[in-house]
């Protein structure tokens, strides 16, 4: 039980985290260019999908029982540090972010080019802060079928939308980005 806890005090933190910052999102929204409206519907309705849905049927039925696998308490632990690292985190990059953070792939006429900060070396640190809560997640339910989906999501997610993304930056921003690029890494600093 501490575990679903734990686990429920995470996820509402990032969740109370992105409400926080799409409400301001609304407030600021001043769309100029989006990529794909439609494949980023169903991209956020994978994740979904994939995320949500399977985190709350191990919280609150024993449905996922049968993926269940033995991990010591303090490997469970150590997820519980690693998901409220990676919450501490994915506060800091959207404060970094700030107006500029959008649930969707487009850019508006204020945009401004973020390279410090959670910026200074990954070119793309939330999907990053997604792979710690992947680990994060994985070791504190210790389910199989859990860690599974949500990774898979995970995945299709940075397949699709880190090139796409790249693009659109690359248009709004030019050389400044291509220079960008060079001296930074897509997701993990320094290796890749």
């Amino acid at each position: 039980m501490i575990y679903k806890i734990l686990f429920a005090v995470l996820v509402l933190a990032m969740n109370f985290i992105r409400l926080y910052y799409m409400k301001r999102y609304r407030l600021h929204h001043t769309k100029e260019h989006e990529i794909k409206p439609l494949r980023e519907k169903r991209l956020t309705q994978m994740m979904t999908l994939t995320m949500a849905v399977p985190g709350l049927l191990w919280l609150f039925t024993p449905w996922l029982a049968f993926g269940q696998f033995h991990l010591p308490g303090v490997v469970r632990i150590a997820g519980v540090v690693v998901g409220a690292y990676s919450m501490w985190w994915f506060y800091r990059i959207h404060k970094t972010l700030g107006d500029n953070w959008s649930p969707f792939l487009e850019t508006r006429r204020e945009h401004t080019l973020i390279v410090s900060g959670a910026y200074r070396h990954t070119r793309h640190p939330m999907y990053s802060d997604m792979m710690l809560w992947t680990i994060s997640f994985v070791l504190i339910t210790a389910n199989w079928f859990y860690a599974a989906t949500l990774s898979i999501g995970l995945a299709i997610l940075l397949i699709i939308r880190i090139p796409d993304e790249e693009r659109l930056m690359t248009a709004r921003f030019g050389e400044q980005y291509r220079a960008y690029m060079a001296k930074t890494k897509r997701l993990i600093p320094y290796i890749y």
